[in-house]
This record gives structure tokens, C-alpha cells and sequence, in this order.
């Protein structure tokens, strides 16, 4: 009677969790170690009564054997799942041209002397999966620090330009393999599985932005004028109309639209305000194909979010400056 109540019980607790991850989705975490351990469970209460002998207080070591085998298959089984979501090819020297162009992306780290962050940066995303190659968009002039490439077996490549343009970071890149790119600041670090699932969700919408920044702008009333609003309005409000390349995916396609058929005017006043690079990508964008942006949730940090020193975003007027941008 007491085998018979435990096994309700553990059919009970199953039958709970498996509803609640048709309610929730499958998270990937929690569901698999506590669905295995009530099986563990119920294995040990249905062969105990089996397997015990008359006059007997234990049953022989059949049960702890099961047990184990049962652990062992749900871990094997894990690895080879695990296994299993690596991309074809993936592994260095074994992918074809095509494949590396599809199924990886490339690092474009935007940088302007702060040599710290960036030995960072390139630490960081050279662990990423995915990742083709490092780009360093250096509009500093001398030389670069060319011993970055030490620090990771993934080839790091500066992009030199004579002169410092903030527009420079849209600069179409040479012997690039891949056609996705993502834009990143060296003040941003996103956390490797976010940036693998940014990546993943680029991949079923290659014409348009996917980054980890919203932003909206809304119409002053009565006036013809728009303002640019802060990140709190998106929380706020829900929506958003548009995302940062401080932290985004795009196909480099754009970049070379955006050197070549950008308005001047509109590639002068970005070059003269040292602003608004990420608003004109994010409307040539838009215009040139109508979608919207996507918004990915992401775990990333942002240090230049308390940089006081002169990072541009934390300057005065940032926010007229952006939302005259957004106007004009």
C-alpha cells in the first residue's frame, strides 16, 4: 500500500511538471534533472518491491545498478544533444565558402583610444561561437596594436582609415567571408549564448537590424519637429522604432549602401556632429526595404553607459542632438 501511494504521488508530480512545461516552453534548464531524479524514484520503488526478497529488509544491488545506468544514458544522451547544436563546419579549416558565409558572422568592433576595452572586446568575442573573424574599424592613425592577434587564434584584422570619421565603422570591408556582421562598440560586451541566439534570429530575417538596443521617437505635437527618446520609453511604453548598431547584426550588404548611396547631406551631418551614424543606418535600412527592426533580449554589459569622460551618449545635448537627427 505504501509503493502503491508513493507511485501516485510520483505520477501526480509528473504529470504537474509536464503540464507546466507545455504552459512555459522548455527552457533548456530545470525540467530534464528533476523529471530524471522522480523517474530514478519510481525505478527504485516498482524493482524494490519486485526485486525483495520474503524475509529480506533489502532487495540485492540490482536497483542502485539500474539507477546508474539510467543516470549515465540521461548524461550521455545530454553530451551528444549538445554535440549536436554545433553548426556543420563549424570546426576550424573544415567548412566550405558557403557555409562559413551563412553560418558565421563577423565581429566589427567600433574603437577610438581606449586600448583597454578593446584588448577586452577581443578577448571576449573571440570565444564566441560562430565567429569568423575580428574586425577593428581604426580611425586613430599610427599604428595599431597588432599584438591583439596573440590573444586568440581567430584572425584580427584592422580596417585602417586616413581620416576620423565616425561613418567609418559602415565602411565597406574587404576579404570579408561572411555575410552577416555585427556592429559592436568596444565598451559593449554581449554575453556569447545572447549573441548566439541574436545571430540565429538574423538568420531568418537577413534584410533588416537585429540588435539588443531599442529606441523610439516620437512627433512633437503641433510641431514638425521628432524627438529621440531614451531607453525608459521602450520599457515604458512597449514599442520601440528603431535599434543601436552599438550592438547589432546586419548583412554587410548595407555597409556598402550606406558609403555609396547614403544622401551626402545626411553622411556630412553625421560626420560633422560625430552622432547619429546608428539613425541613418537604421532608416537607409528601413526605407530601402520597409521592415522594422528587431528587438533581442540579451545579457550584455556596457560600460561606457557611466563613462563621464567623453563617451558621446553621455555627452551635453546628446538627446537634442539625436532627436534633431531623427528631423532632419
Amino acid at each position: 500500500d505504501k509503493t502503491r501511494a508513493m507511485d501516485e504521488d510520483l505520477e501526480a508530480e509528473l504529470s504537474a511538471s509536464k503540464e507546466k512545461g507545455k504552459g512555459g516552453g522548455y527552457s533548456g534548464t530545470g525540467m530534464p534533472g528533476r523529471t530524471l531524479r522522480l523517474l530514478q524514484l519510481k525505478l527504485k520503488s516498482r524493482l524494490g518491491e519486485c526485486w525483495r526478497v520474503r524475509g529480506s529488509r533489502k532487495g540485492p544491488g540490482v536497483v542502485p545498478l539500474v539507477v546508474v545506468l539510467v543516470t549515465l544514458l540521461f548524461l550521455t544522451t545530454s553530451f551528444l544533444w549538445r554535440v549536436s547544436d554545433v553548426d556543420p563546419g563549424y570546426c576550424k579549416g573544415t567548412a566550405s565558402r558557403d557555409e562559413v558565409a551563412k553560418e558565421r558572422y563577423t565581429i566589427v568592433v567600433n574603437t577610438f583610444k581606449r586600448p583597454e576595452r578593446l584588448v577586452k572586446s577581443v578577448k571576449h568575442y573571440s570565444r564566441c561561437k560562430a565567429v569568423d573573424s575580428i574586425r577593428i574599424s581604426w580611425s586613430e592613425g599610427g599604428e595599431p596594436p597588432r599584438h591583439l592577434a596573440e590573444l586568440t587564434t581567430l584572425p584580427v584584422i584592422f580596417d585602417m582609415h586616413a581620416n576620423n570619421s565616425i561613418n567609418n565603422r559602415f565602411r565597406p570591408l574587404e576579404g570579408l567571408r561572411t555575410e552577416g556582421v555585427f556592429n559592436v562598440d568596444d565598451d559593449i560586451l554581449v554575453e556569447c549564448s545572447s549573441l548566439y541566439f541574436g545571430f540565429q534570429t538574423w538568420r531568418t530575417a537577413r534584410d533588416t537590424l537585429v540588435g539588443y538596443n531599442p529606441r523610439i521617437h516620437s512627433k512633437n505635437s503641433g510641431e514638425c519637429k521628432y524627438g529621440y527618446k531614451q531607453w525608459w520609453h521602450v520599457w515604458w511604453g512597449g514599442t520601440y522604432s528603431m535599434v543601436l548598431t552599438k550592438a547589432a547584426f546586419c548583412h554587410h550588404k548595407y555597409f556598402q549602401k550606406y558609403t555609396e548611396e547614403l544622401p551626402r547631406d545626411v553622411w556630412m551631418h553625421v560626420h560633422r556632429n560625430k552622432n547619429c551614424e546608428d539613425i541613418a543606418m537604421q532608416f537607409m535600412i528601413s526605407n530601402l526595404t520597409g521592415l522594422p527592426p528587431i528587438w533581442v533580449q540579451g545579457s550584455y554589459s556596457d560600460s561606457g553607459v557611466m563613462d563621464f569622460k567623453g563617451g558621446i551618449s553621455t555627452g551635453a545635448n546628446h538627446y537634442d542632438k539625436r532627436s534633431e537627427c531623427v528631423t532632419k
